[in-house]
């Protein structure tokens, strides 16, 4: 048996990477996004299954891209943009975070504002991201976790070929709420 050898993620970190499909560019966020991002994180709707309330504030938006920096300046987490090529938009976020090159491992997150669902956007974006992670990052496993009652995300996780492995029965309060969440994941073949 051969020995696995861990990949070096560092020069993923030197400059956001750029992921392309035929709708879609992903890419780095930047203080231009942050009225397409507020639109998305300030509907309630849309924040439903996230860990946190609606942004109310553009304040709130800004501290999140703020975030969103340090993660990748710490070589800790991408998070994609989702623009649509066709007008430039921002219409969602899918991230890669809890990386880990010791055992090739992932997480996968995705949002997407509410007037685009049901358009397969969301598929194709985590479709590319899960490819970018396997052929170019080298990794062998990416995960996903969603609530139990979130039927989009769920479809978009089997979609895009993850297998449910577990249920979290009551692992996480969300809104004041214990939730249960199921556990999606990919290996690559």
């Amino acid at each position: 048996m051969s020995r696995i050898i861990p990949p070096d993620l560092s020069r993923f970190f030197e400059l956001h990477p750029t992921l392309e499909t035929e709708r879609l560019r992903l890419r780095e966020l930047t203080t231009t996004d942050v009225p397409d991002l507020h639109a998305y994180y300030s509907d309630p709707e849309t924040a439903l299954y996230v860990p946190f309330t609606a942004f109310t504030s553009i304040a709130d938006t800004e501290k999140l891209l703020g975030r969103v920096a340090n993660g990748f300046e710490r070589k800790e987490s991408f998070m994609f943009g989702v623009e649509r090529k066709s007008d430039g938009k921002i219409i969602g976020i899918s991230d890669l975070f809890n990386l880990s090159s010791q055992h090739l491992h992932a997480v996968i997150g995705w949002g997407l504002a509410k007037s685009y669902w049901g358009f397969g956007y969301m598929t194709e974006a985590v479709r590319e991201v899960i490819r970018f992670a396997f052929e170019e990052m080298g990794m062998h496993r990416i995960e996903a976790e969603c609530e139990t009652e979130n039927i989009r995300s769920i479809r978009v996780a089997e979609r895009c070929g993850m297998t449910l492995e577990a249920t979290r029965v009551e692992n996480e309060i969300n809104k004041g709420r214990f939730v249960s969440n199921y556990v999606y994941a990919i290996v690559r073949e």
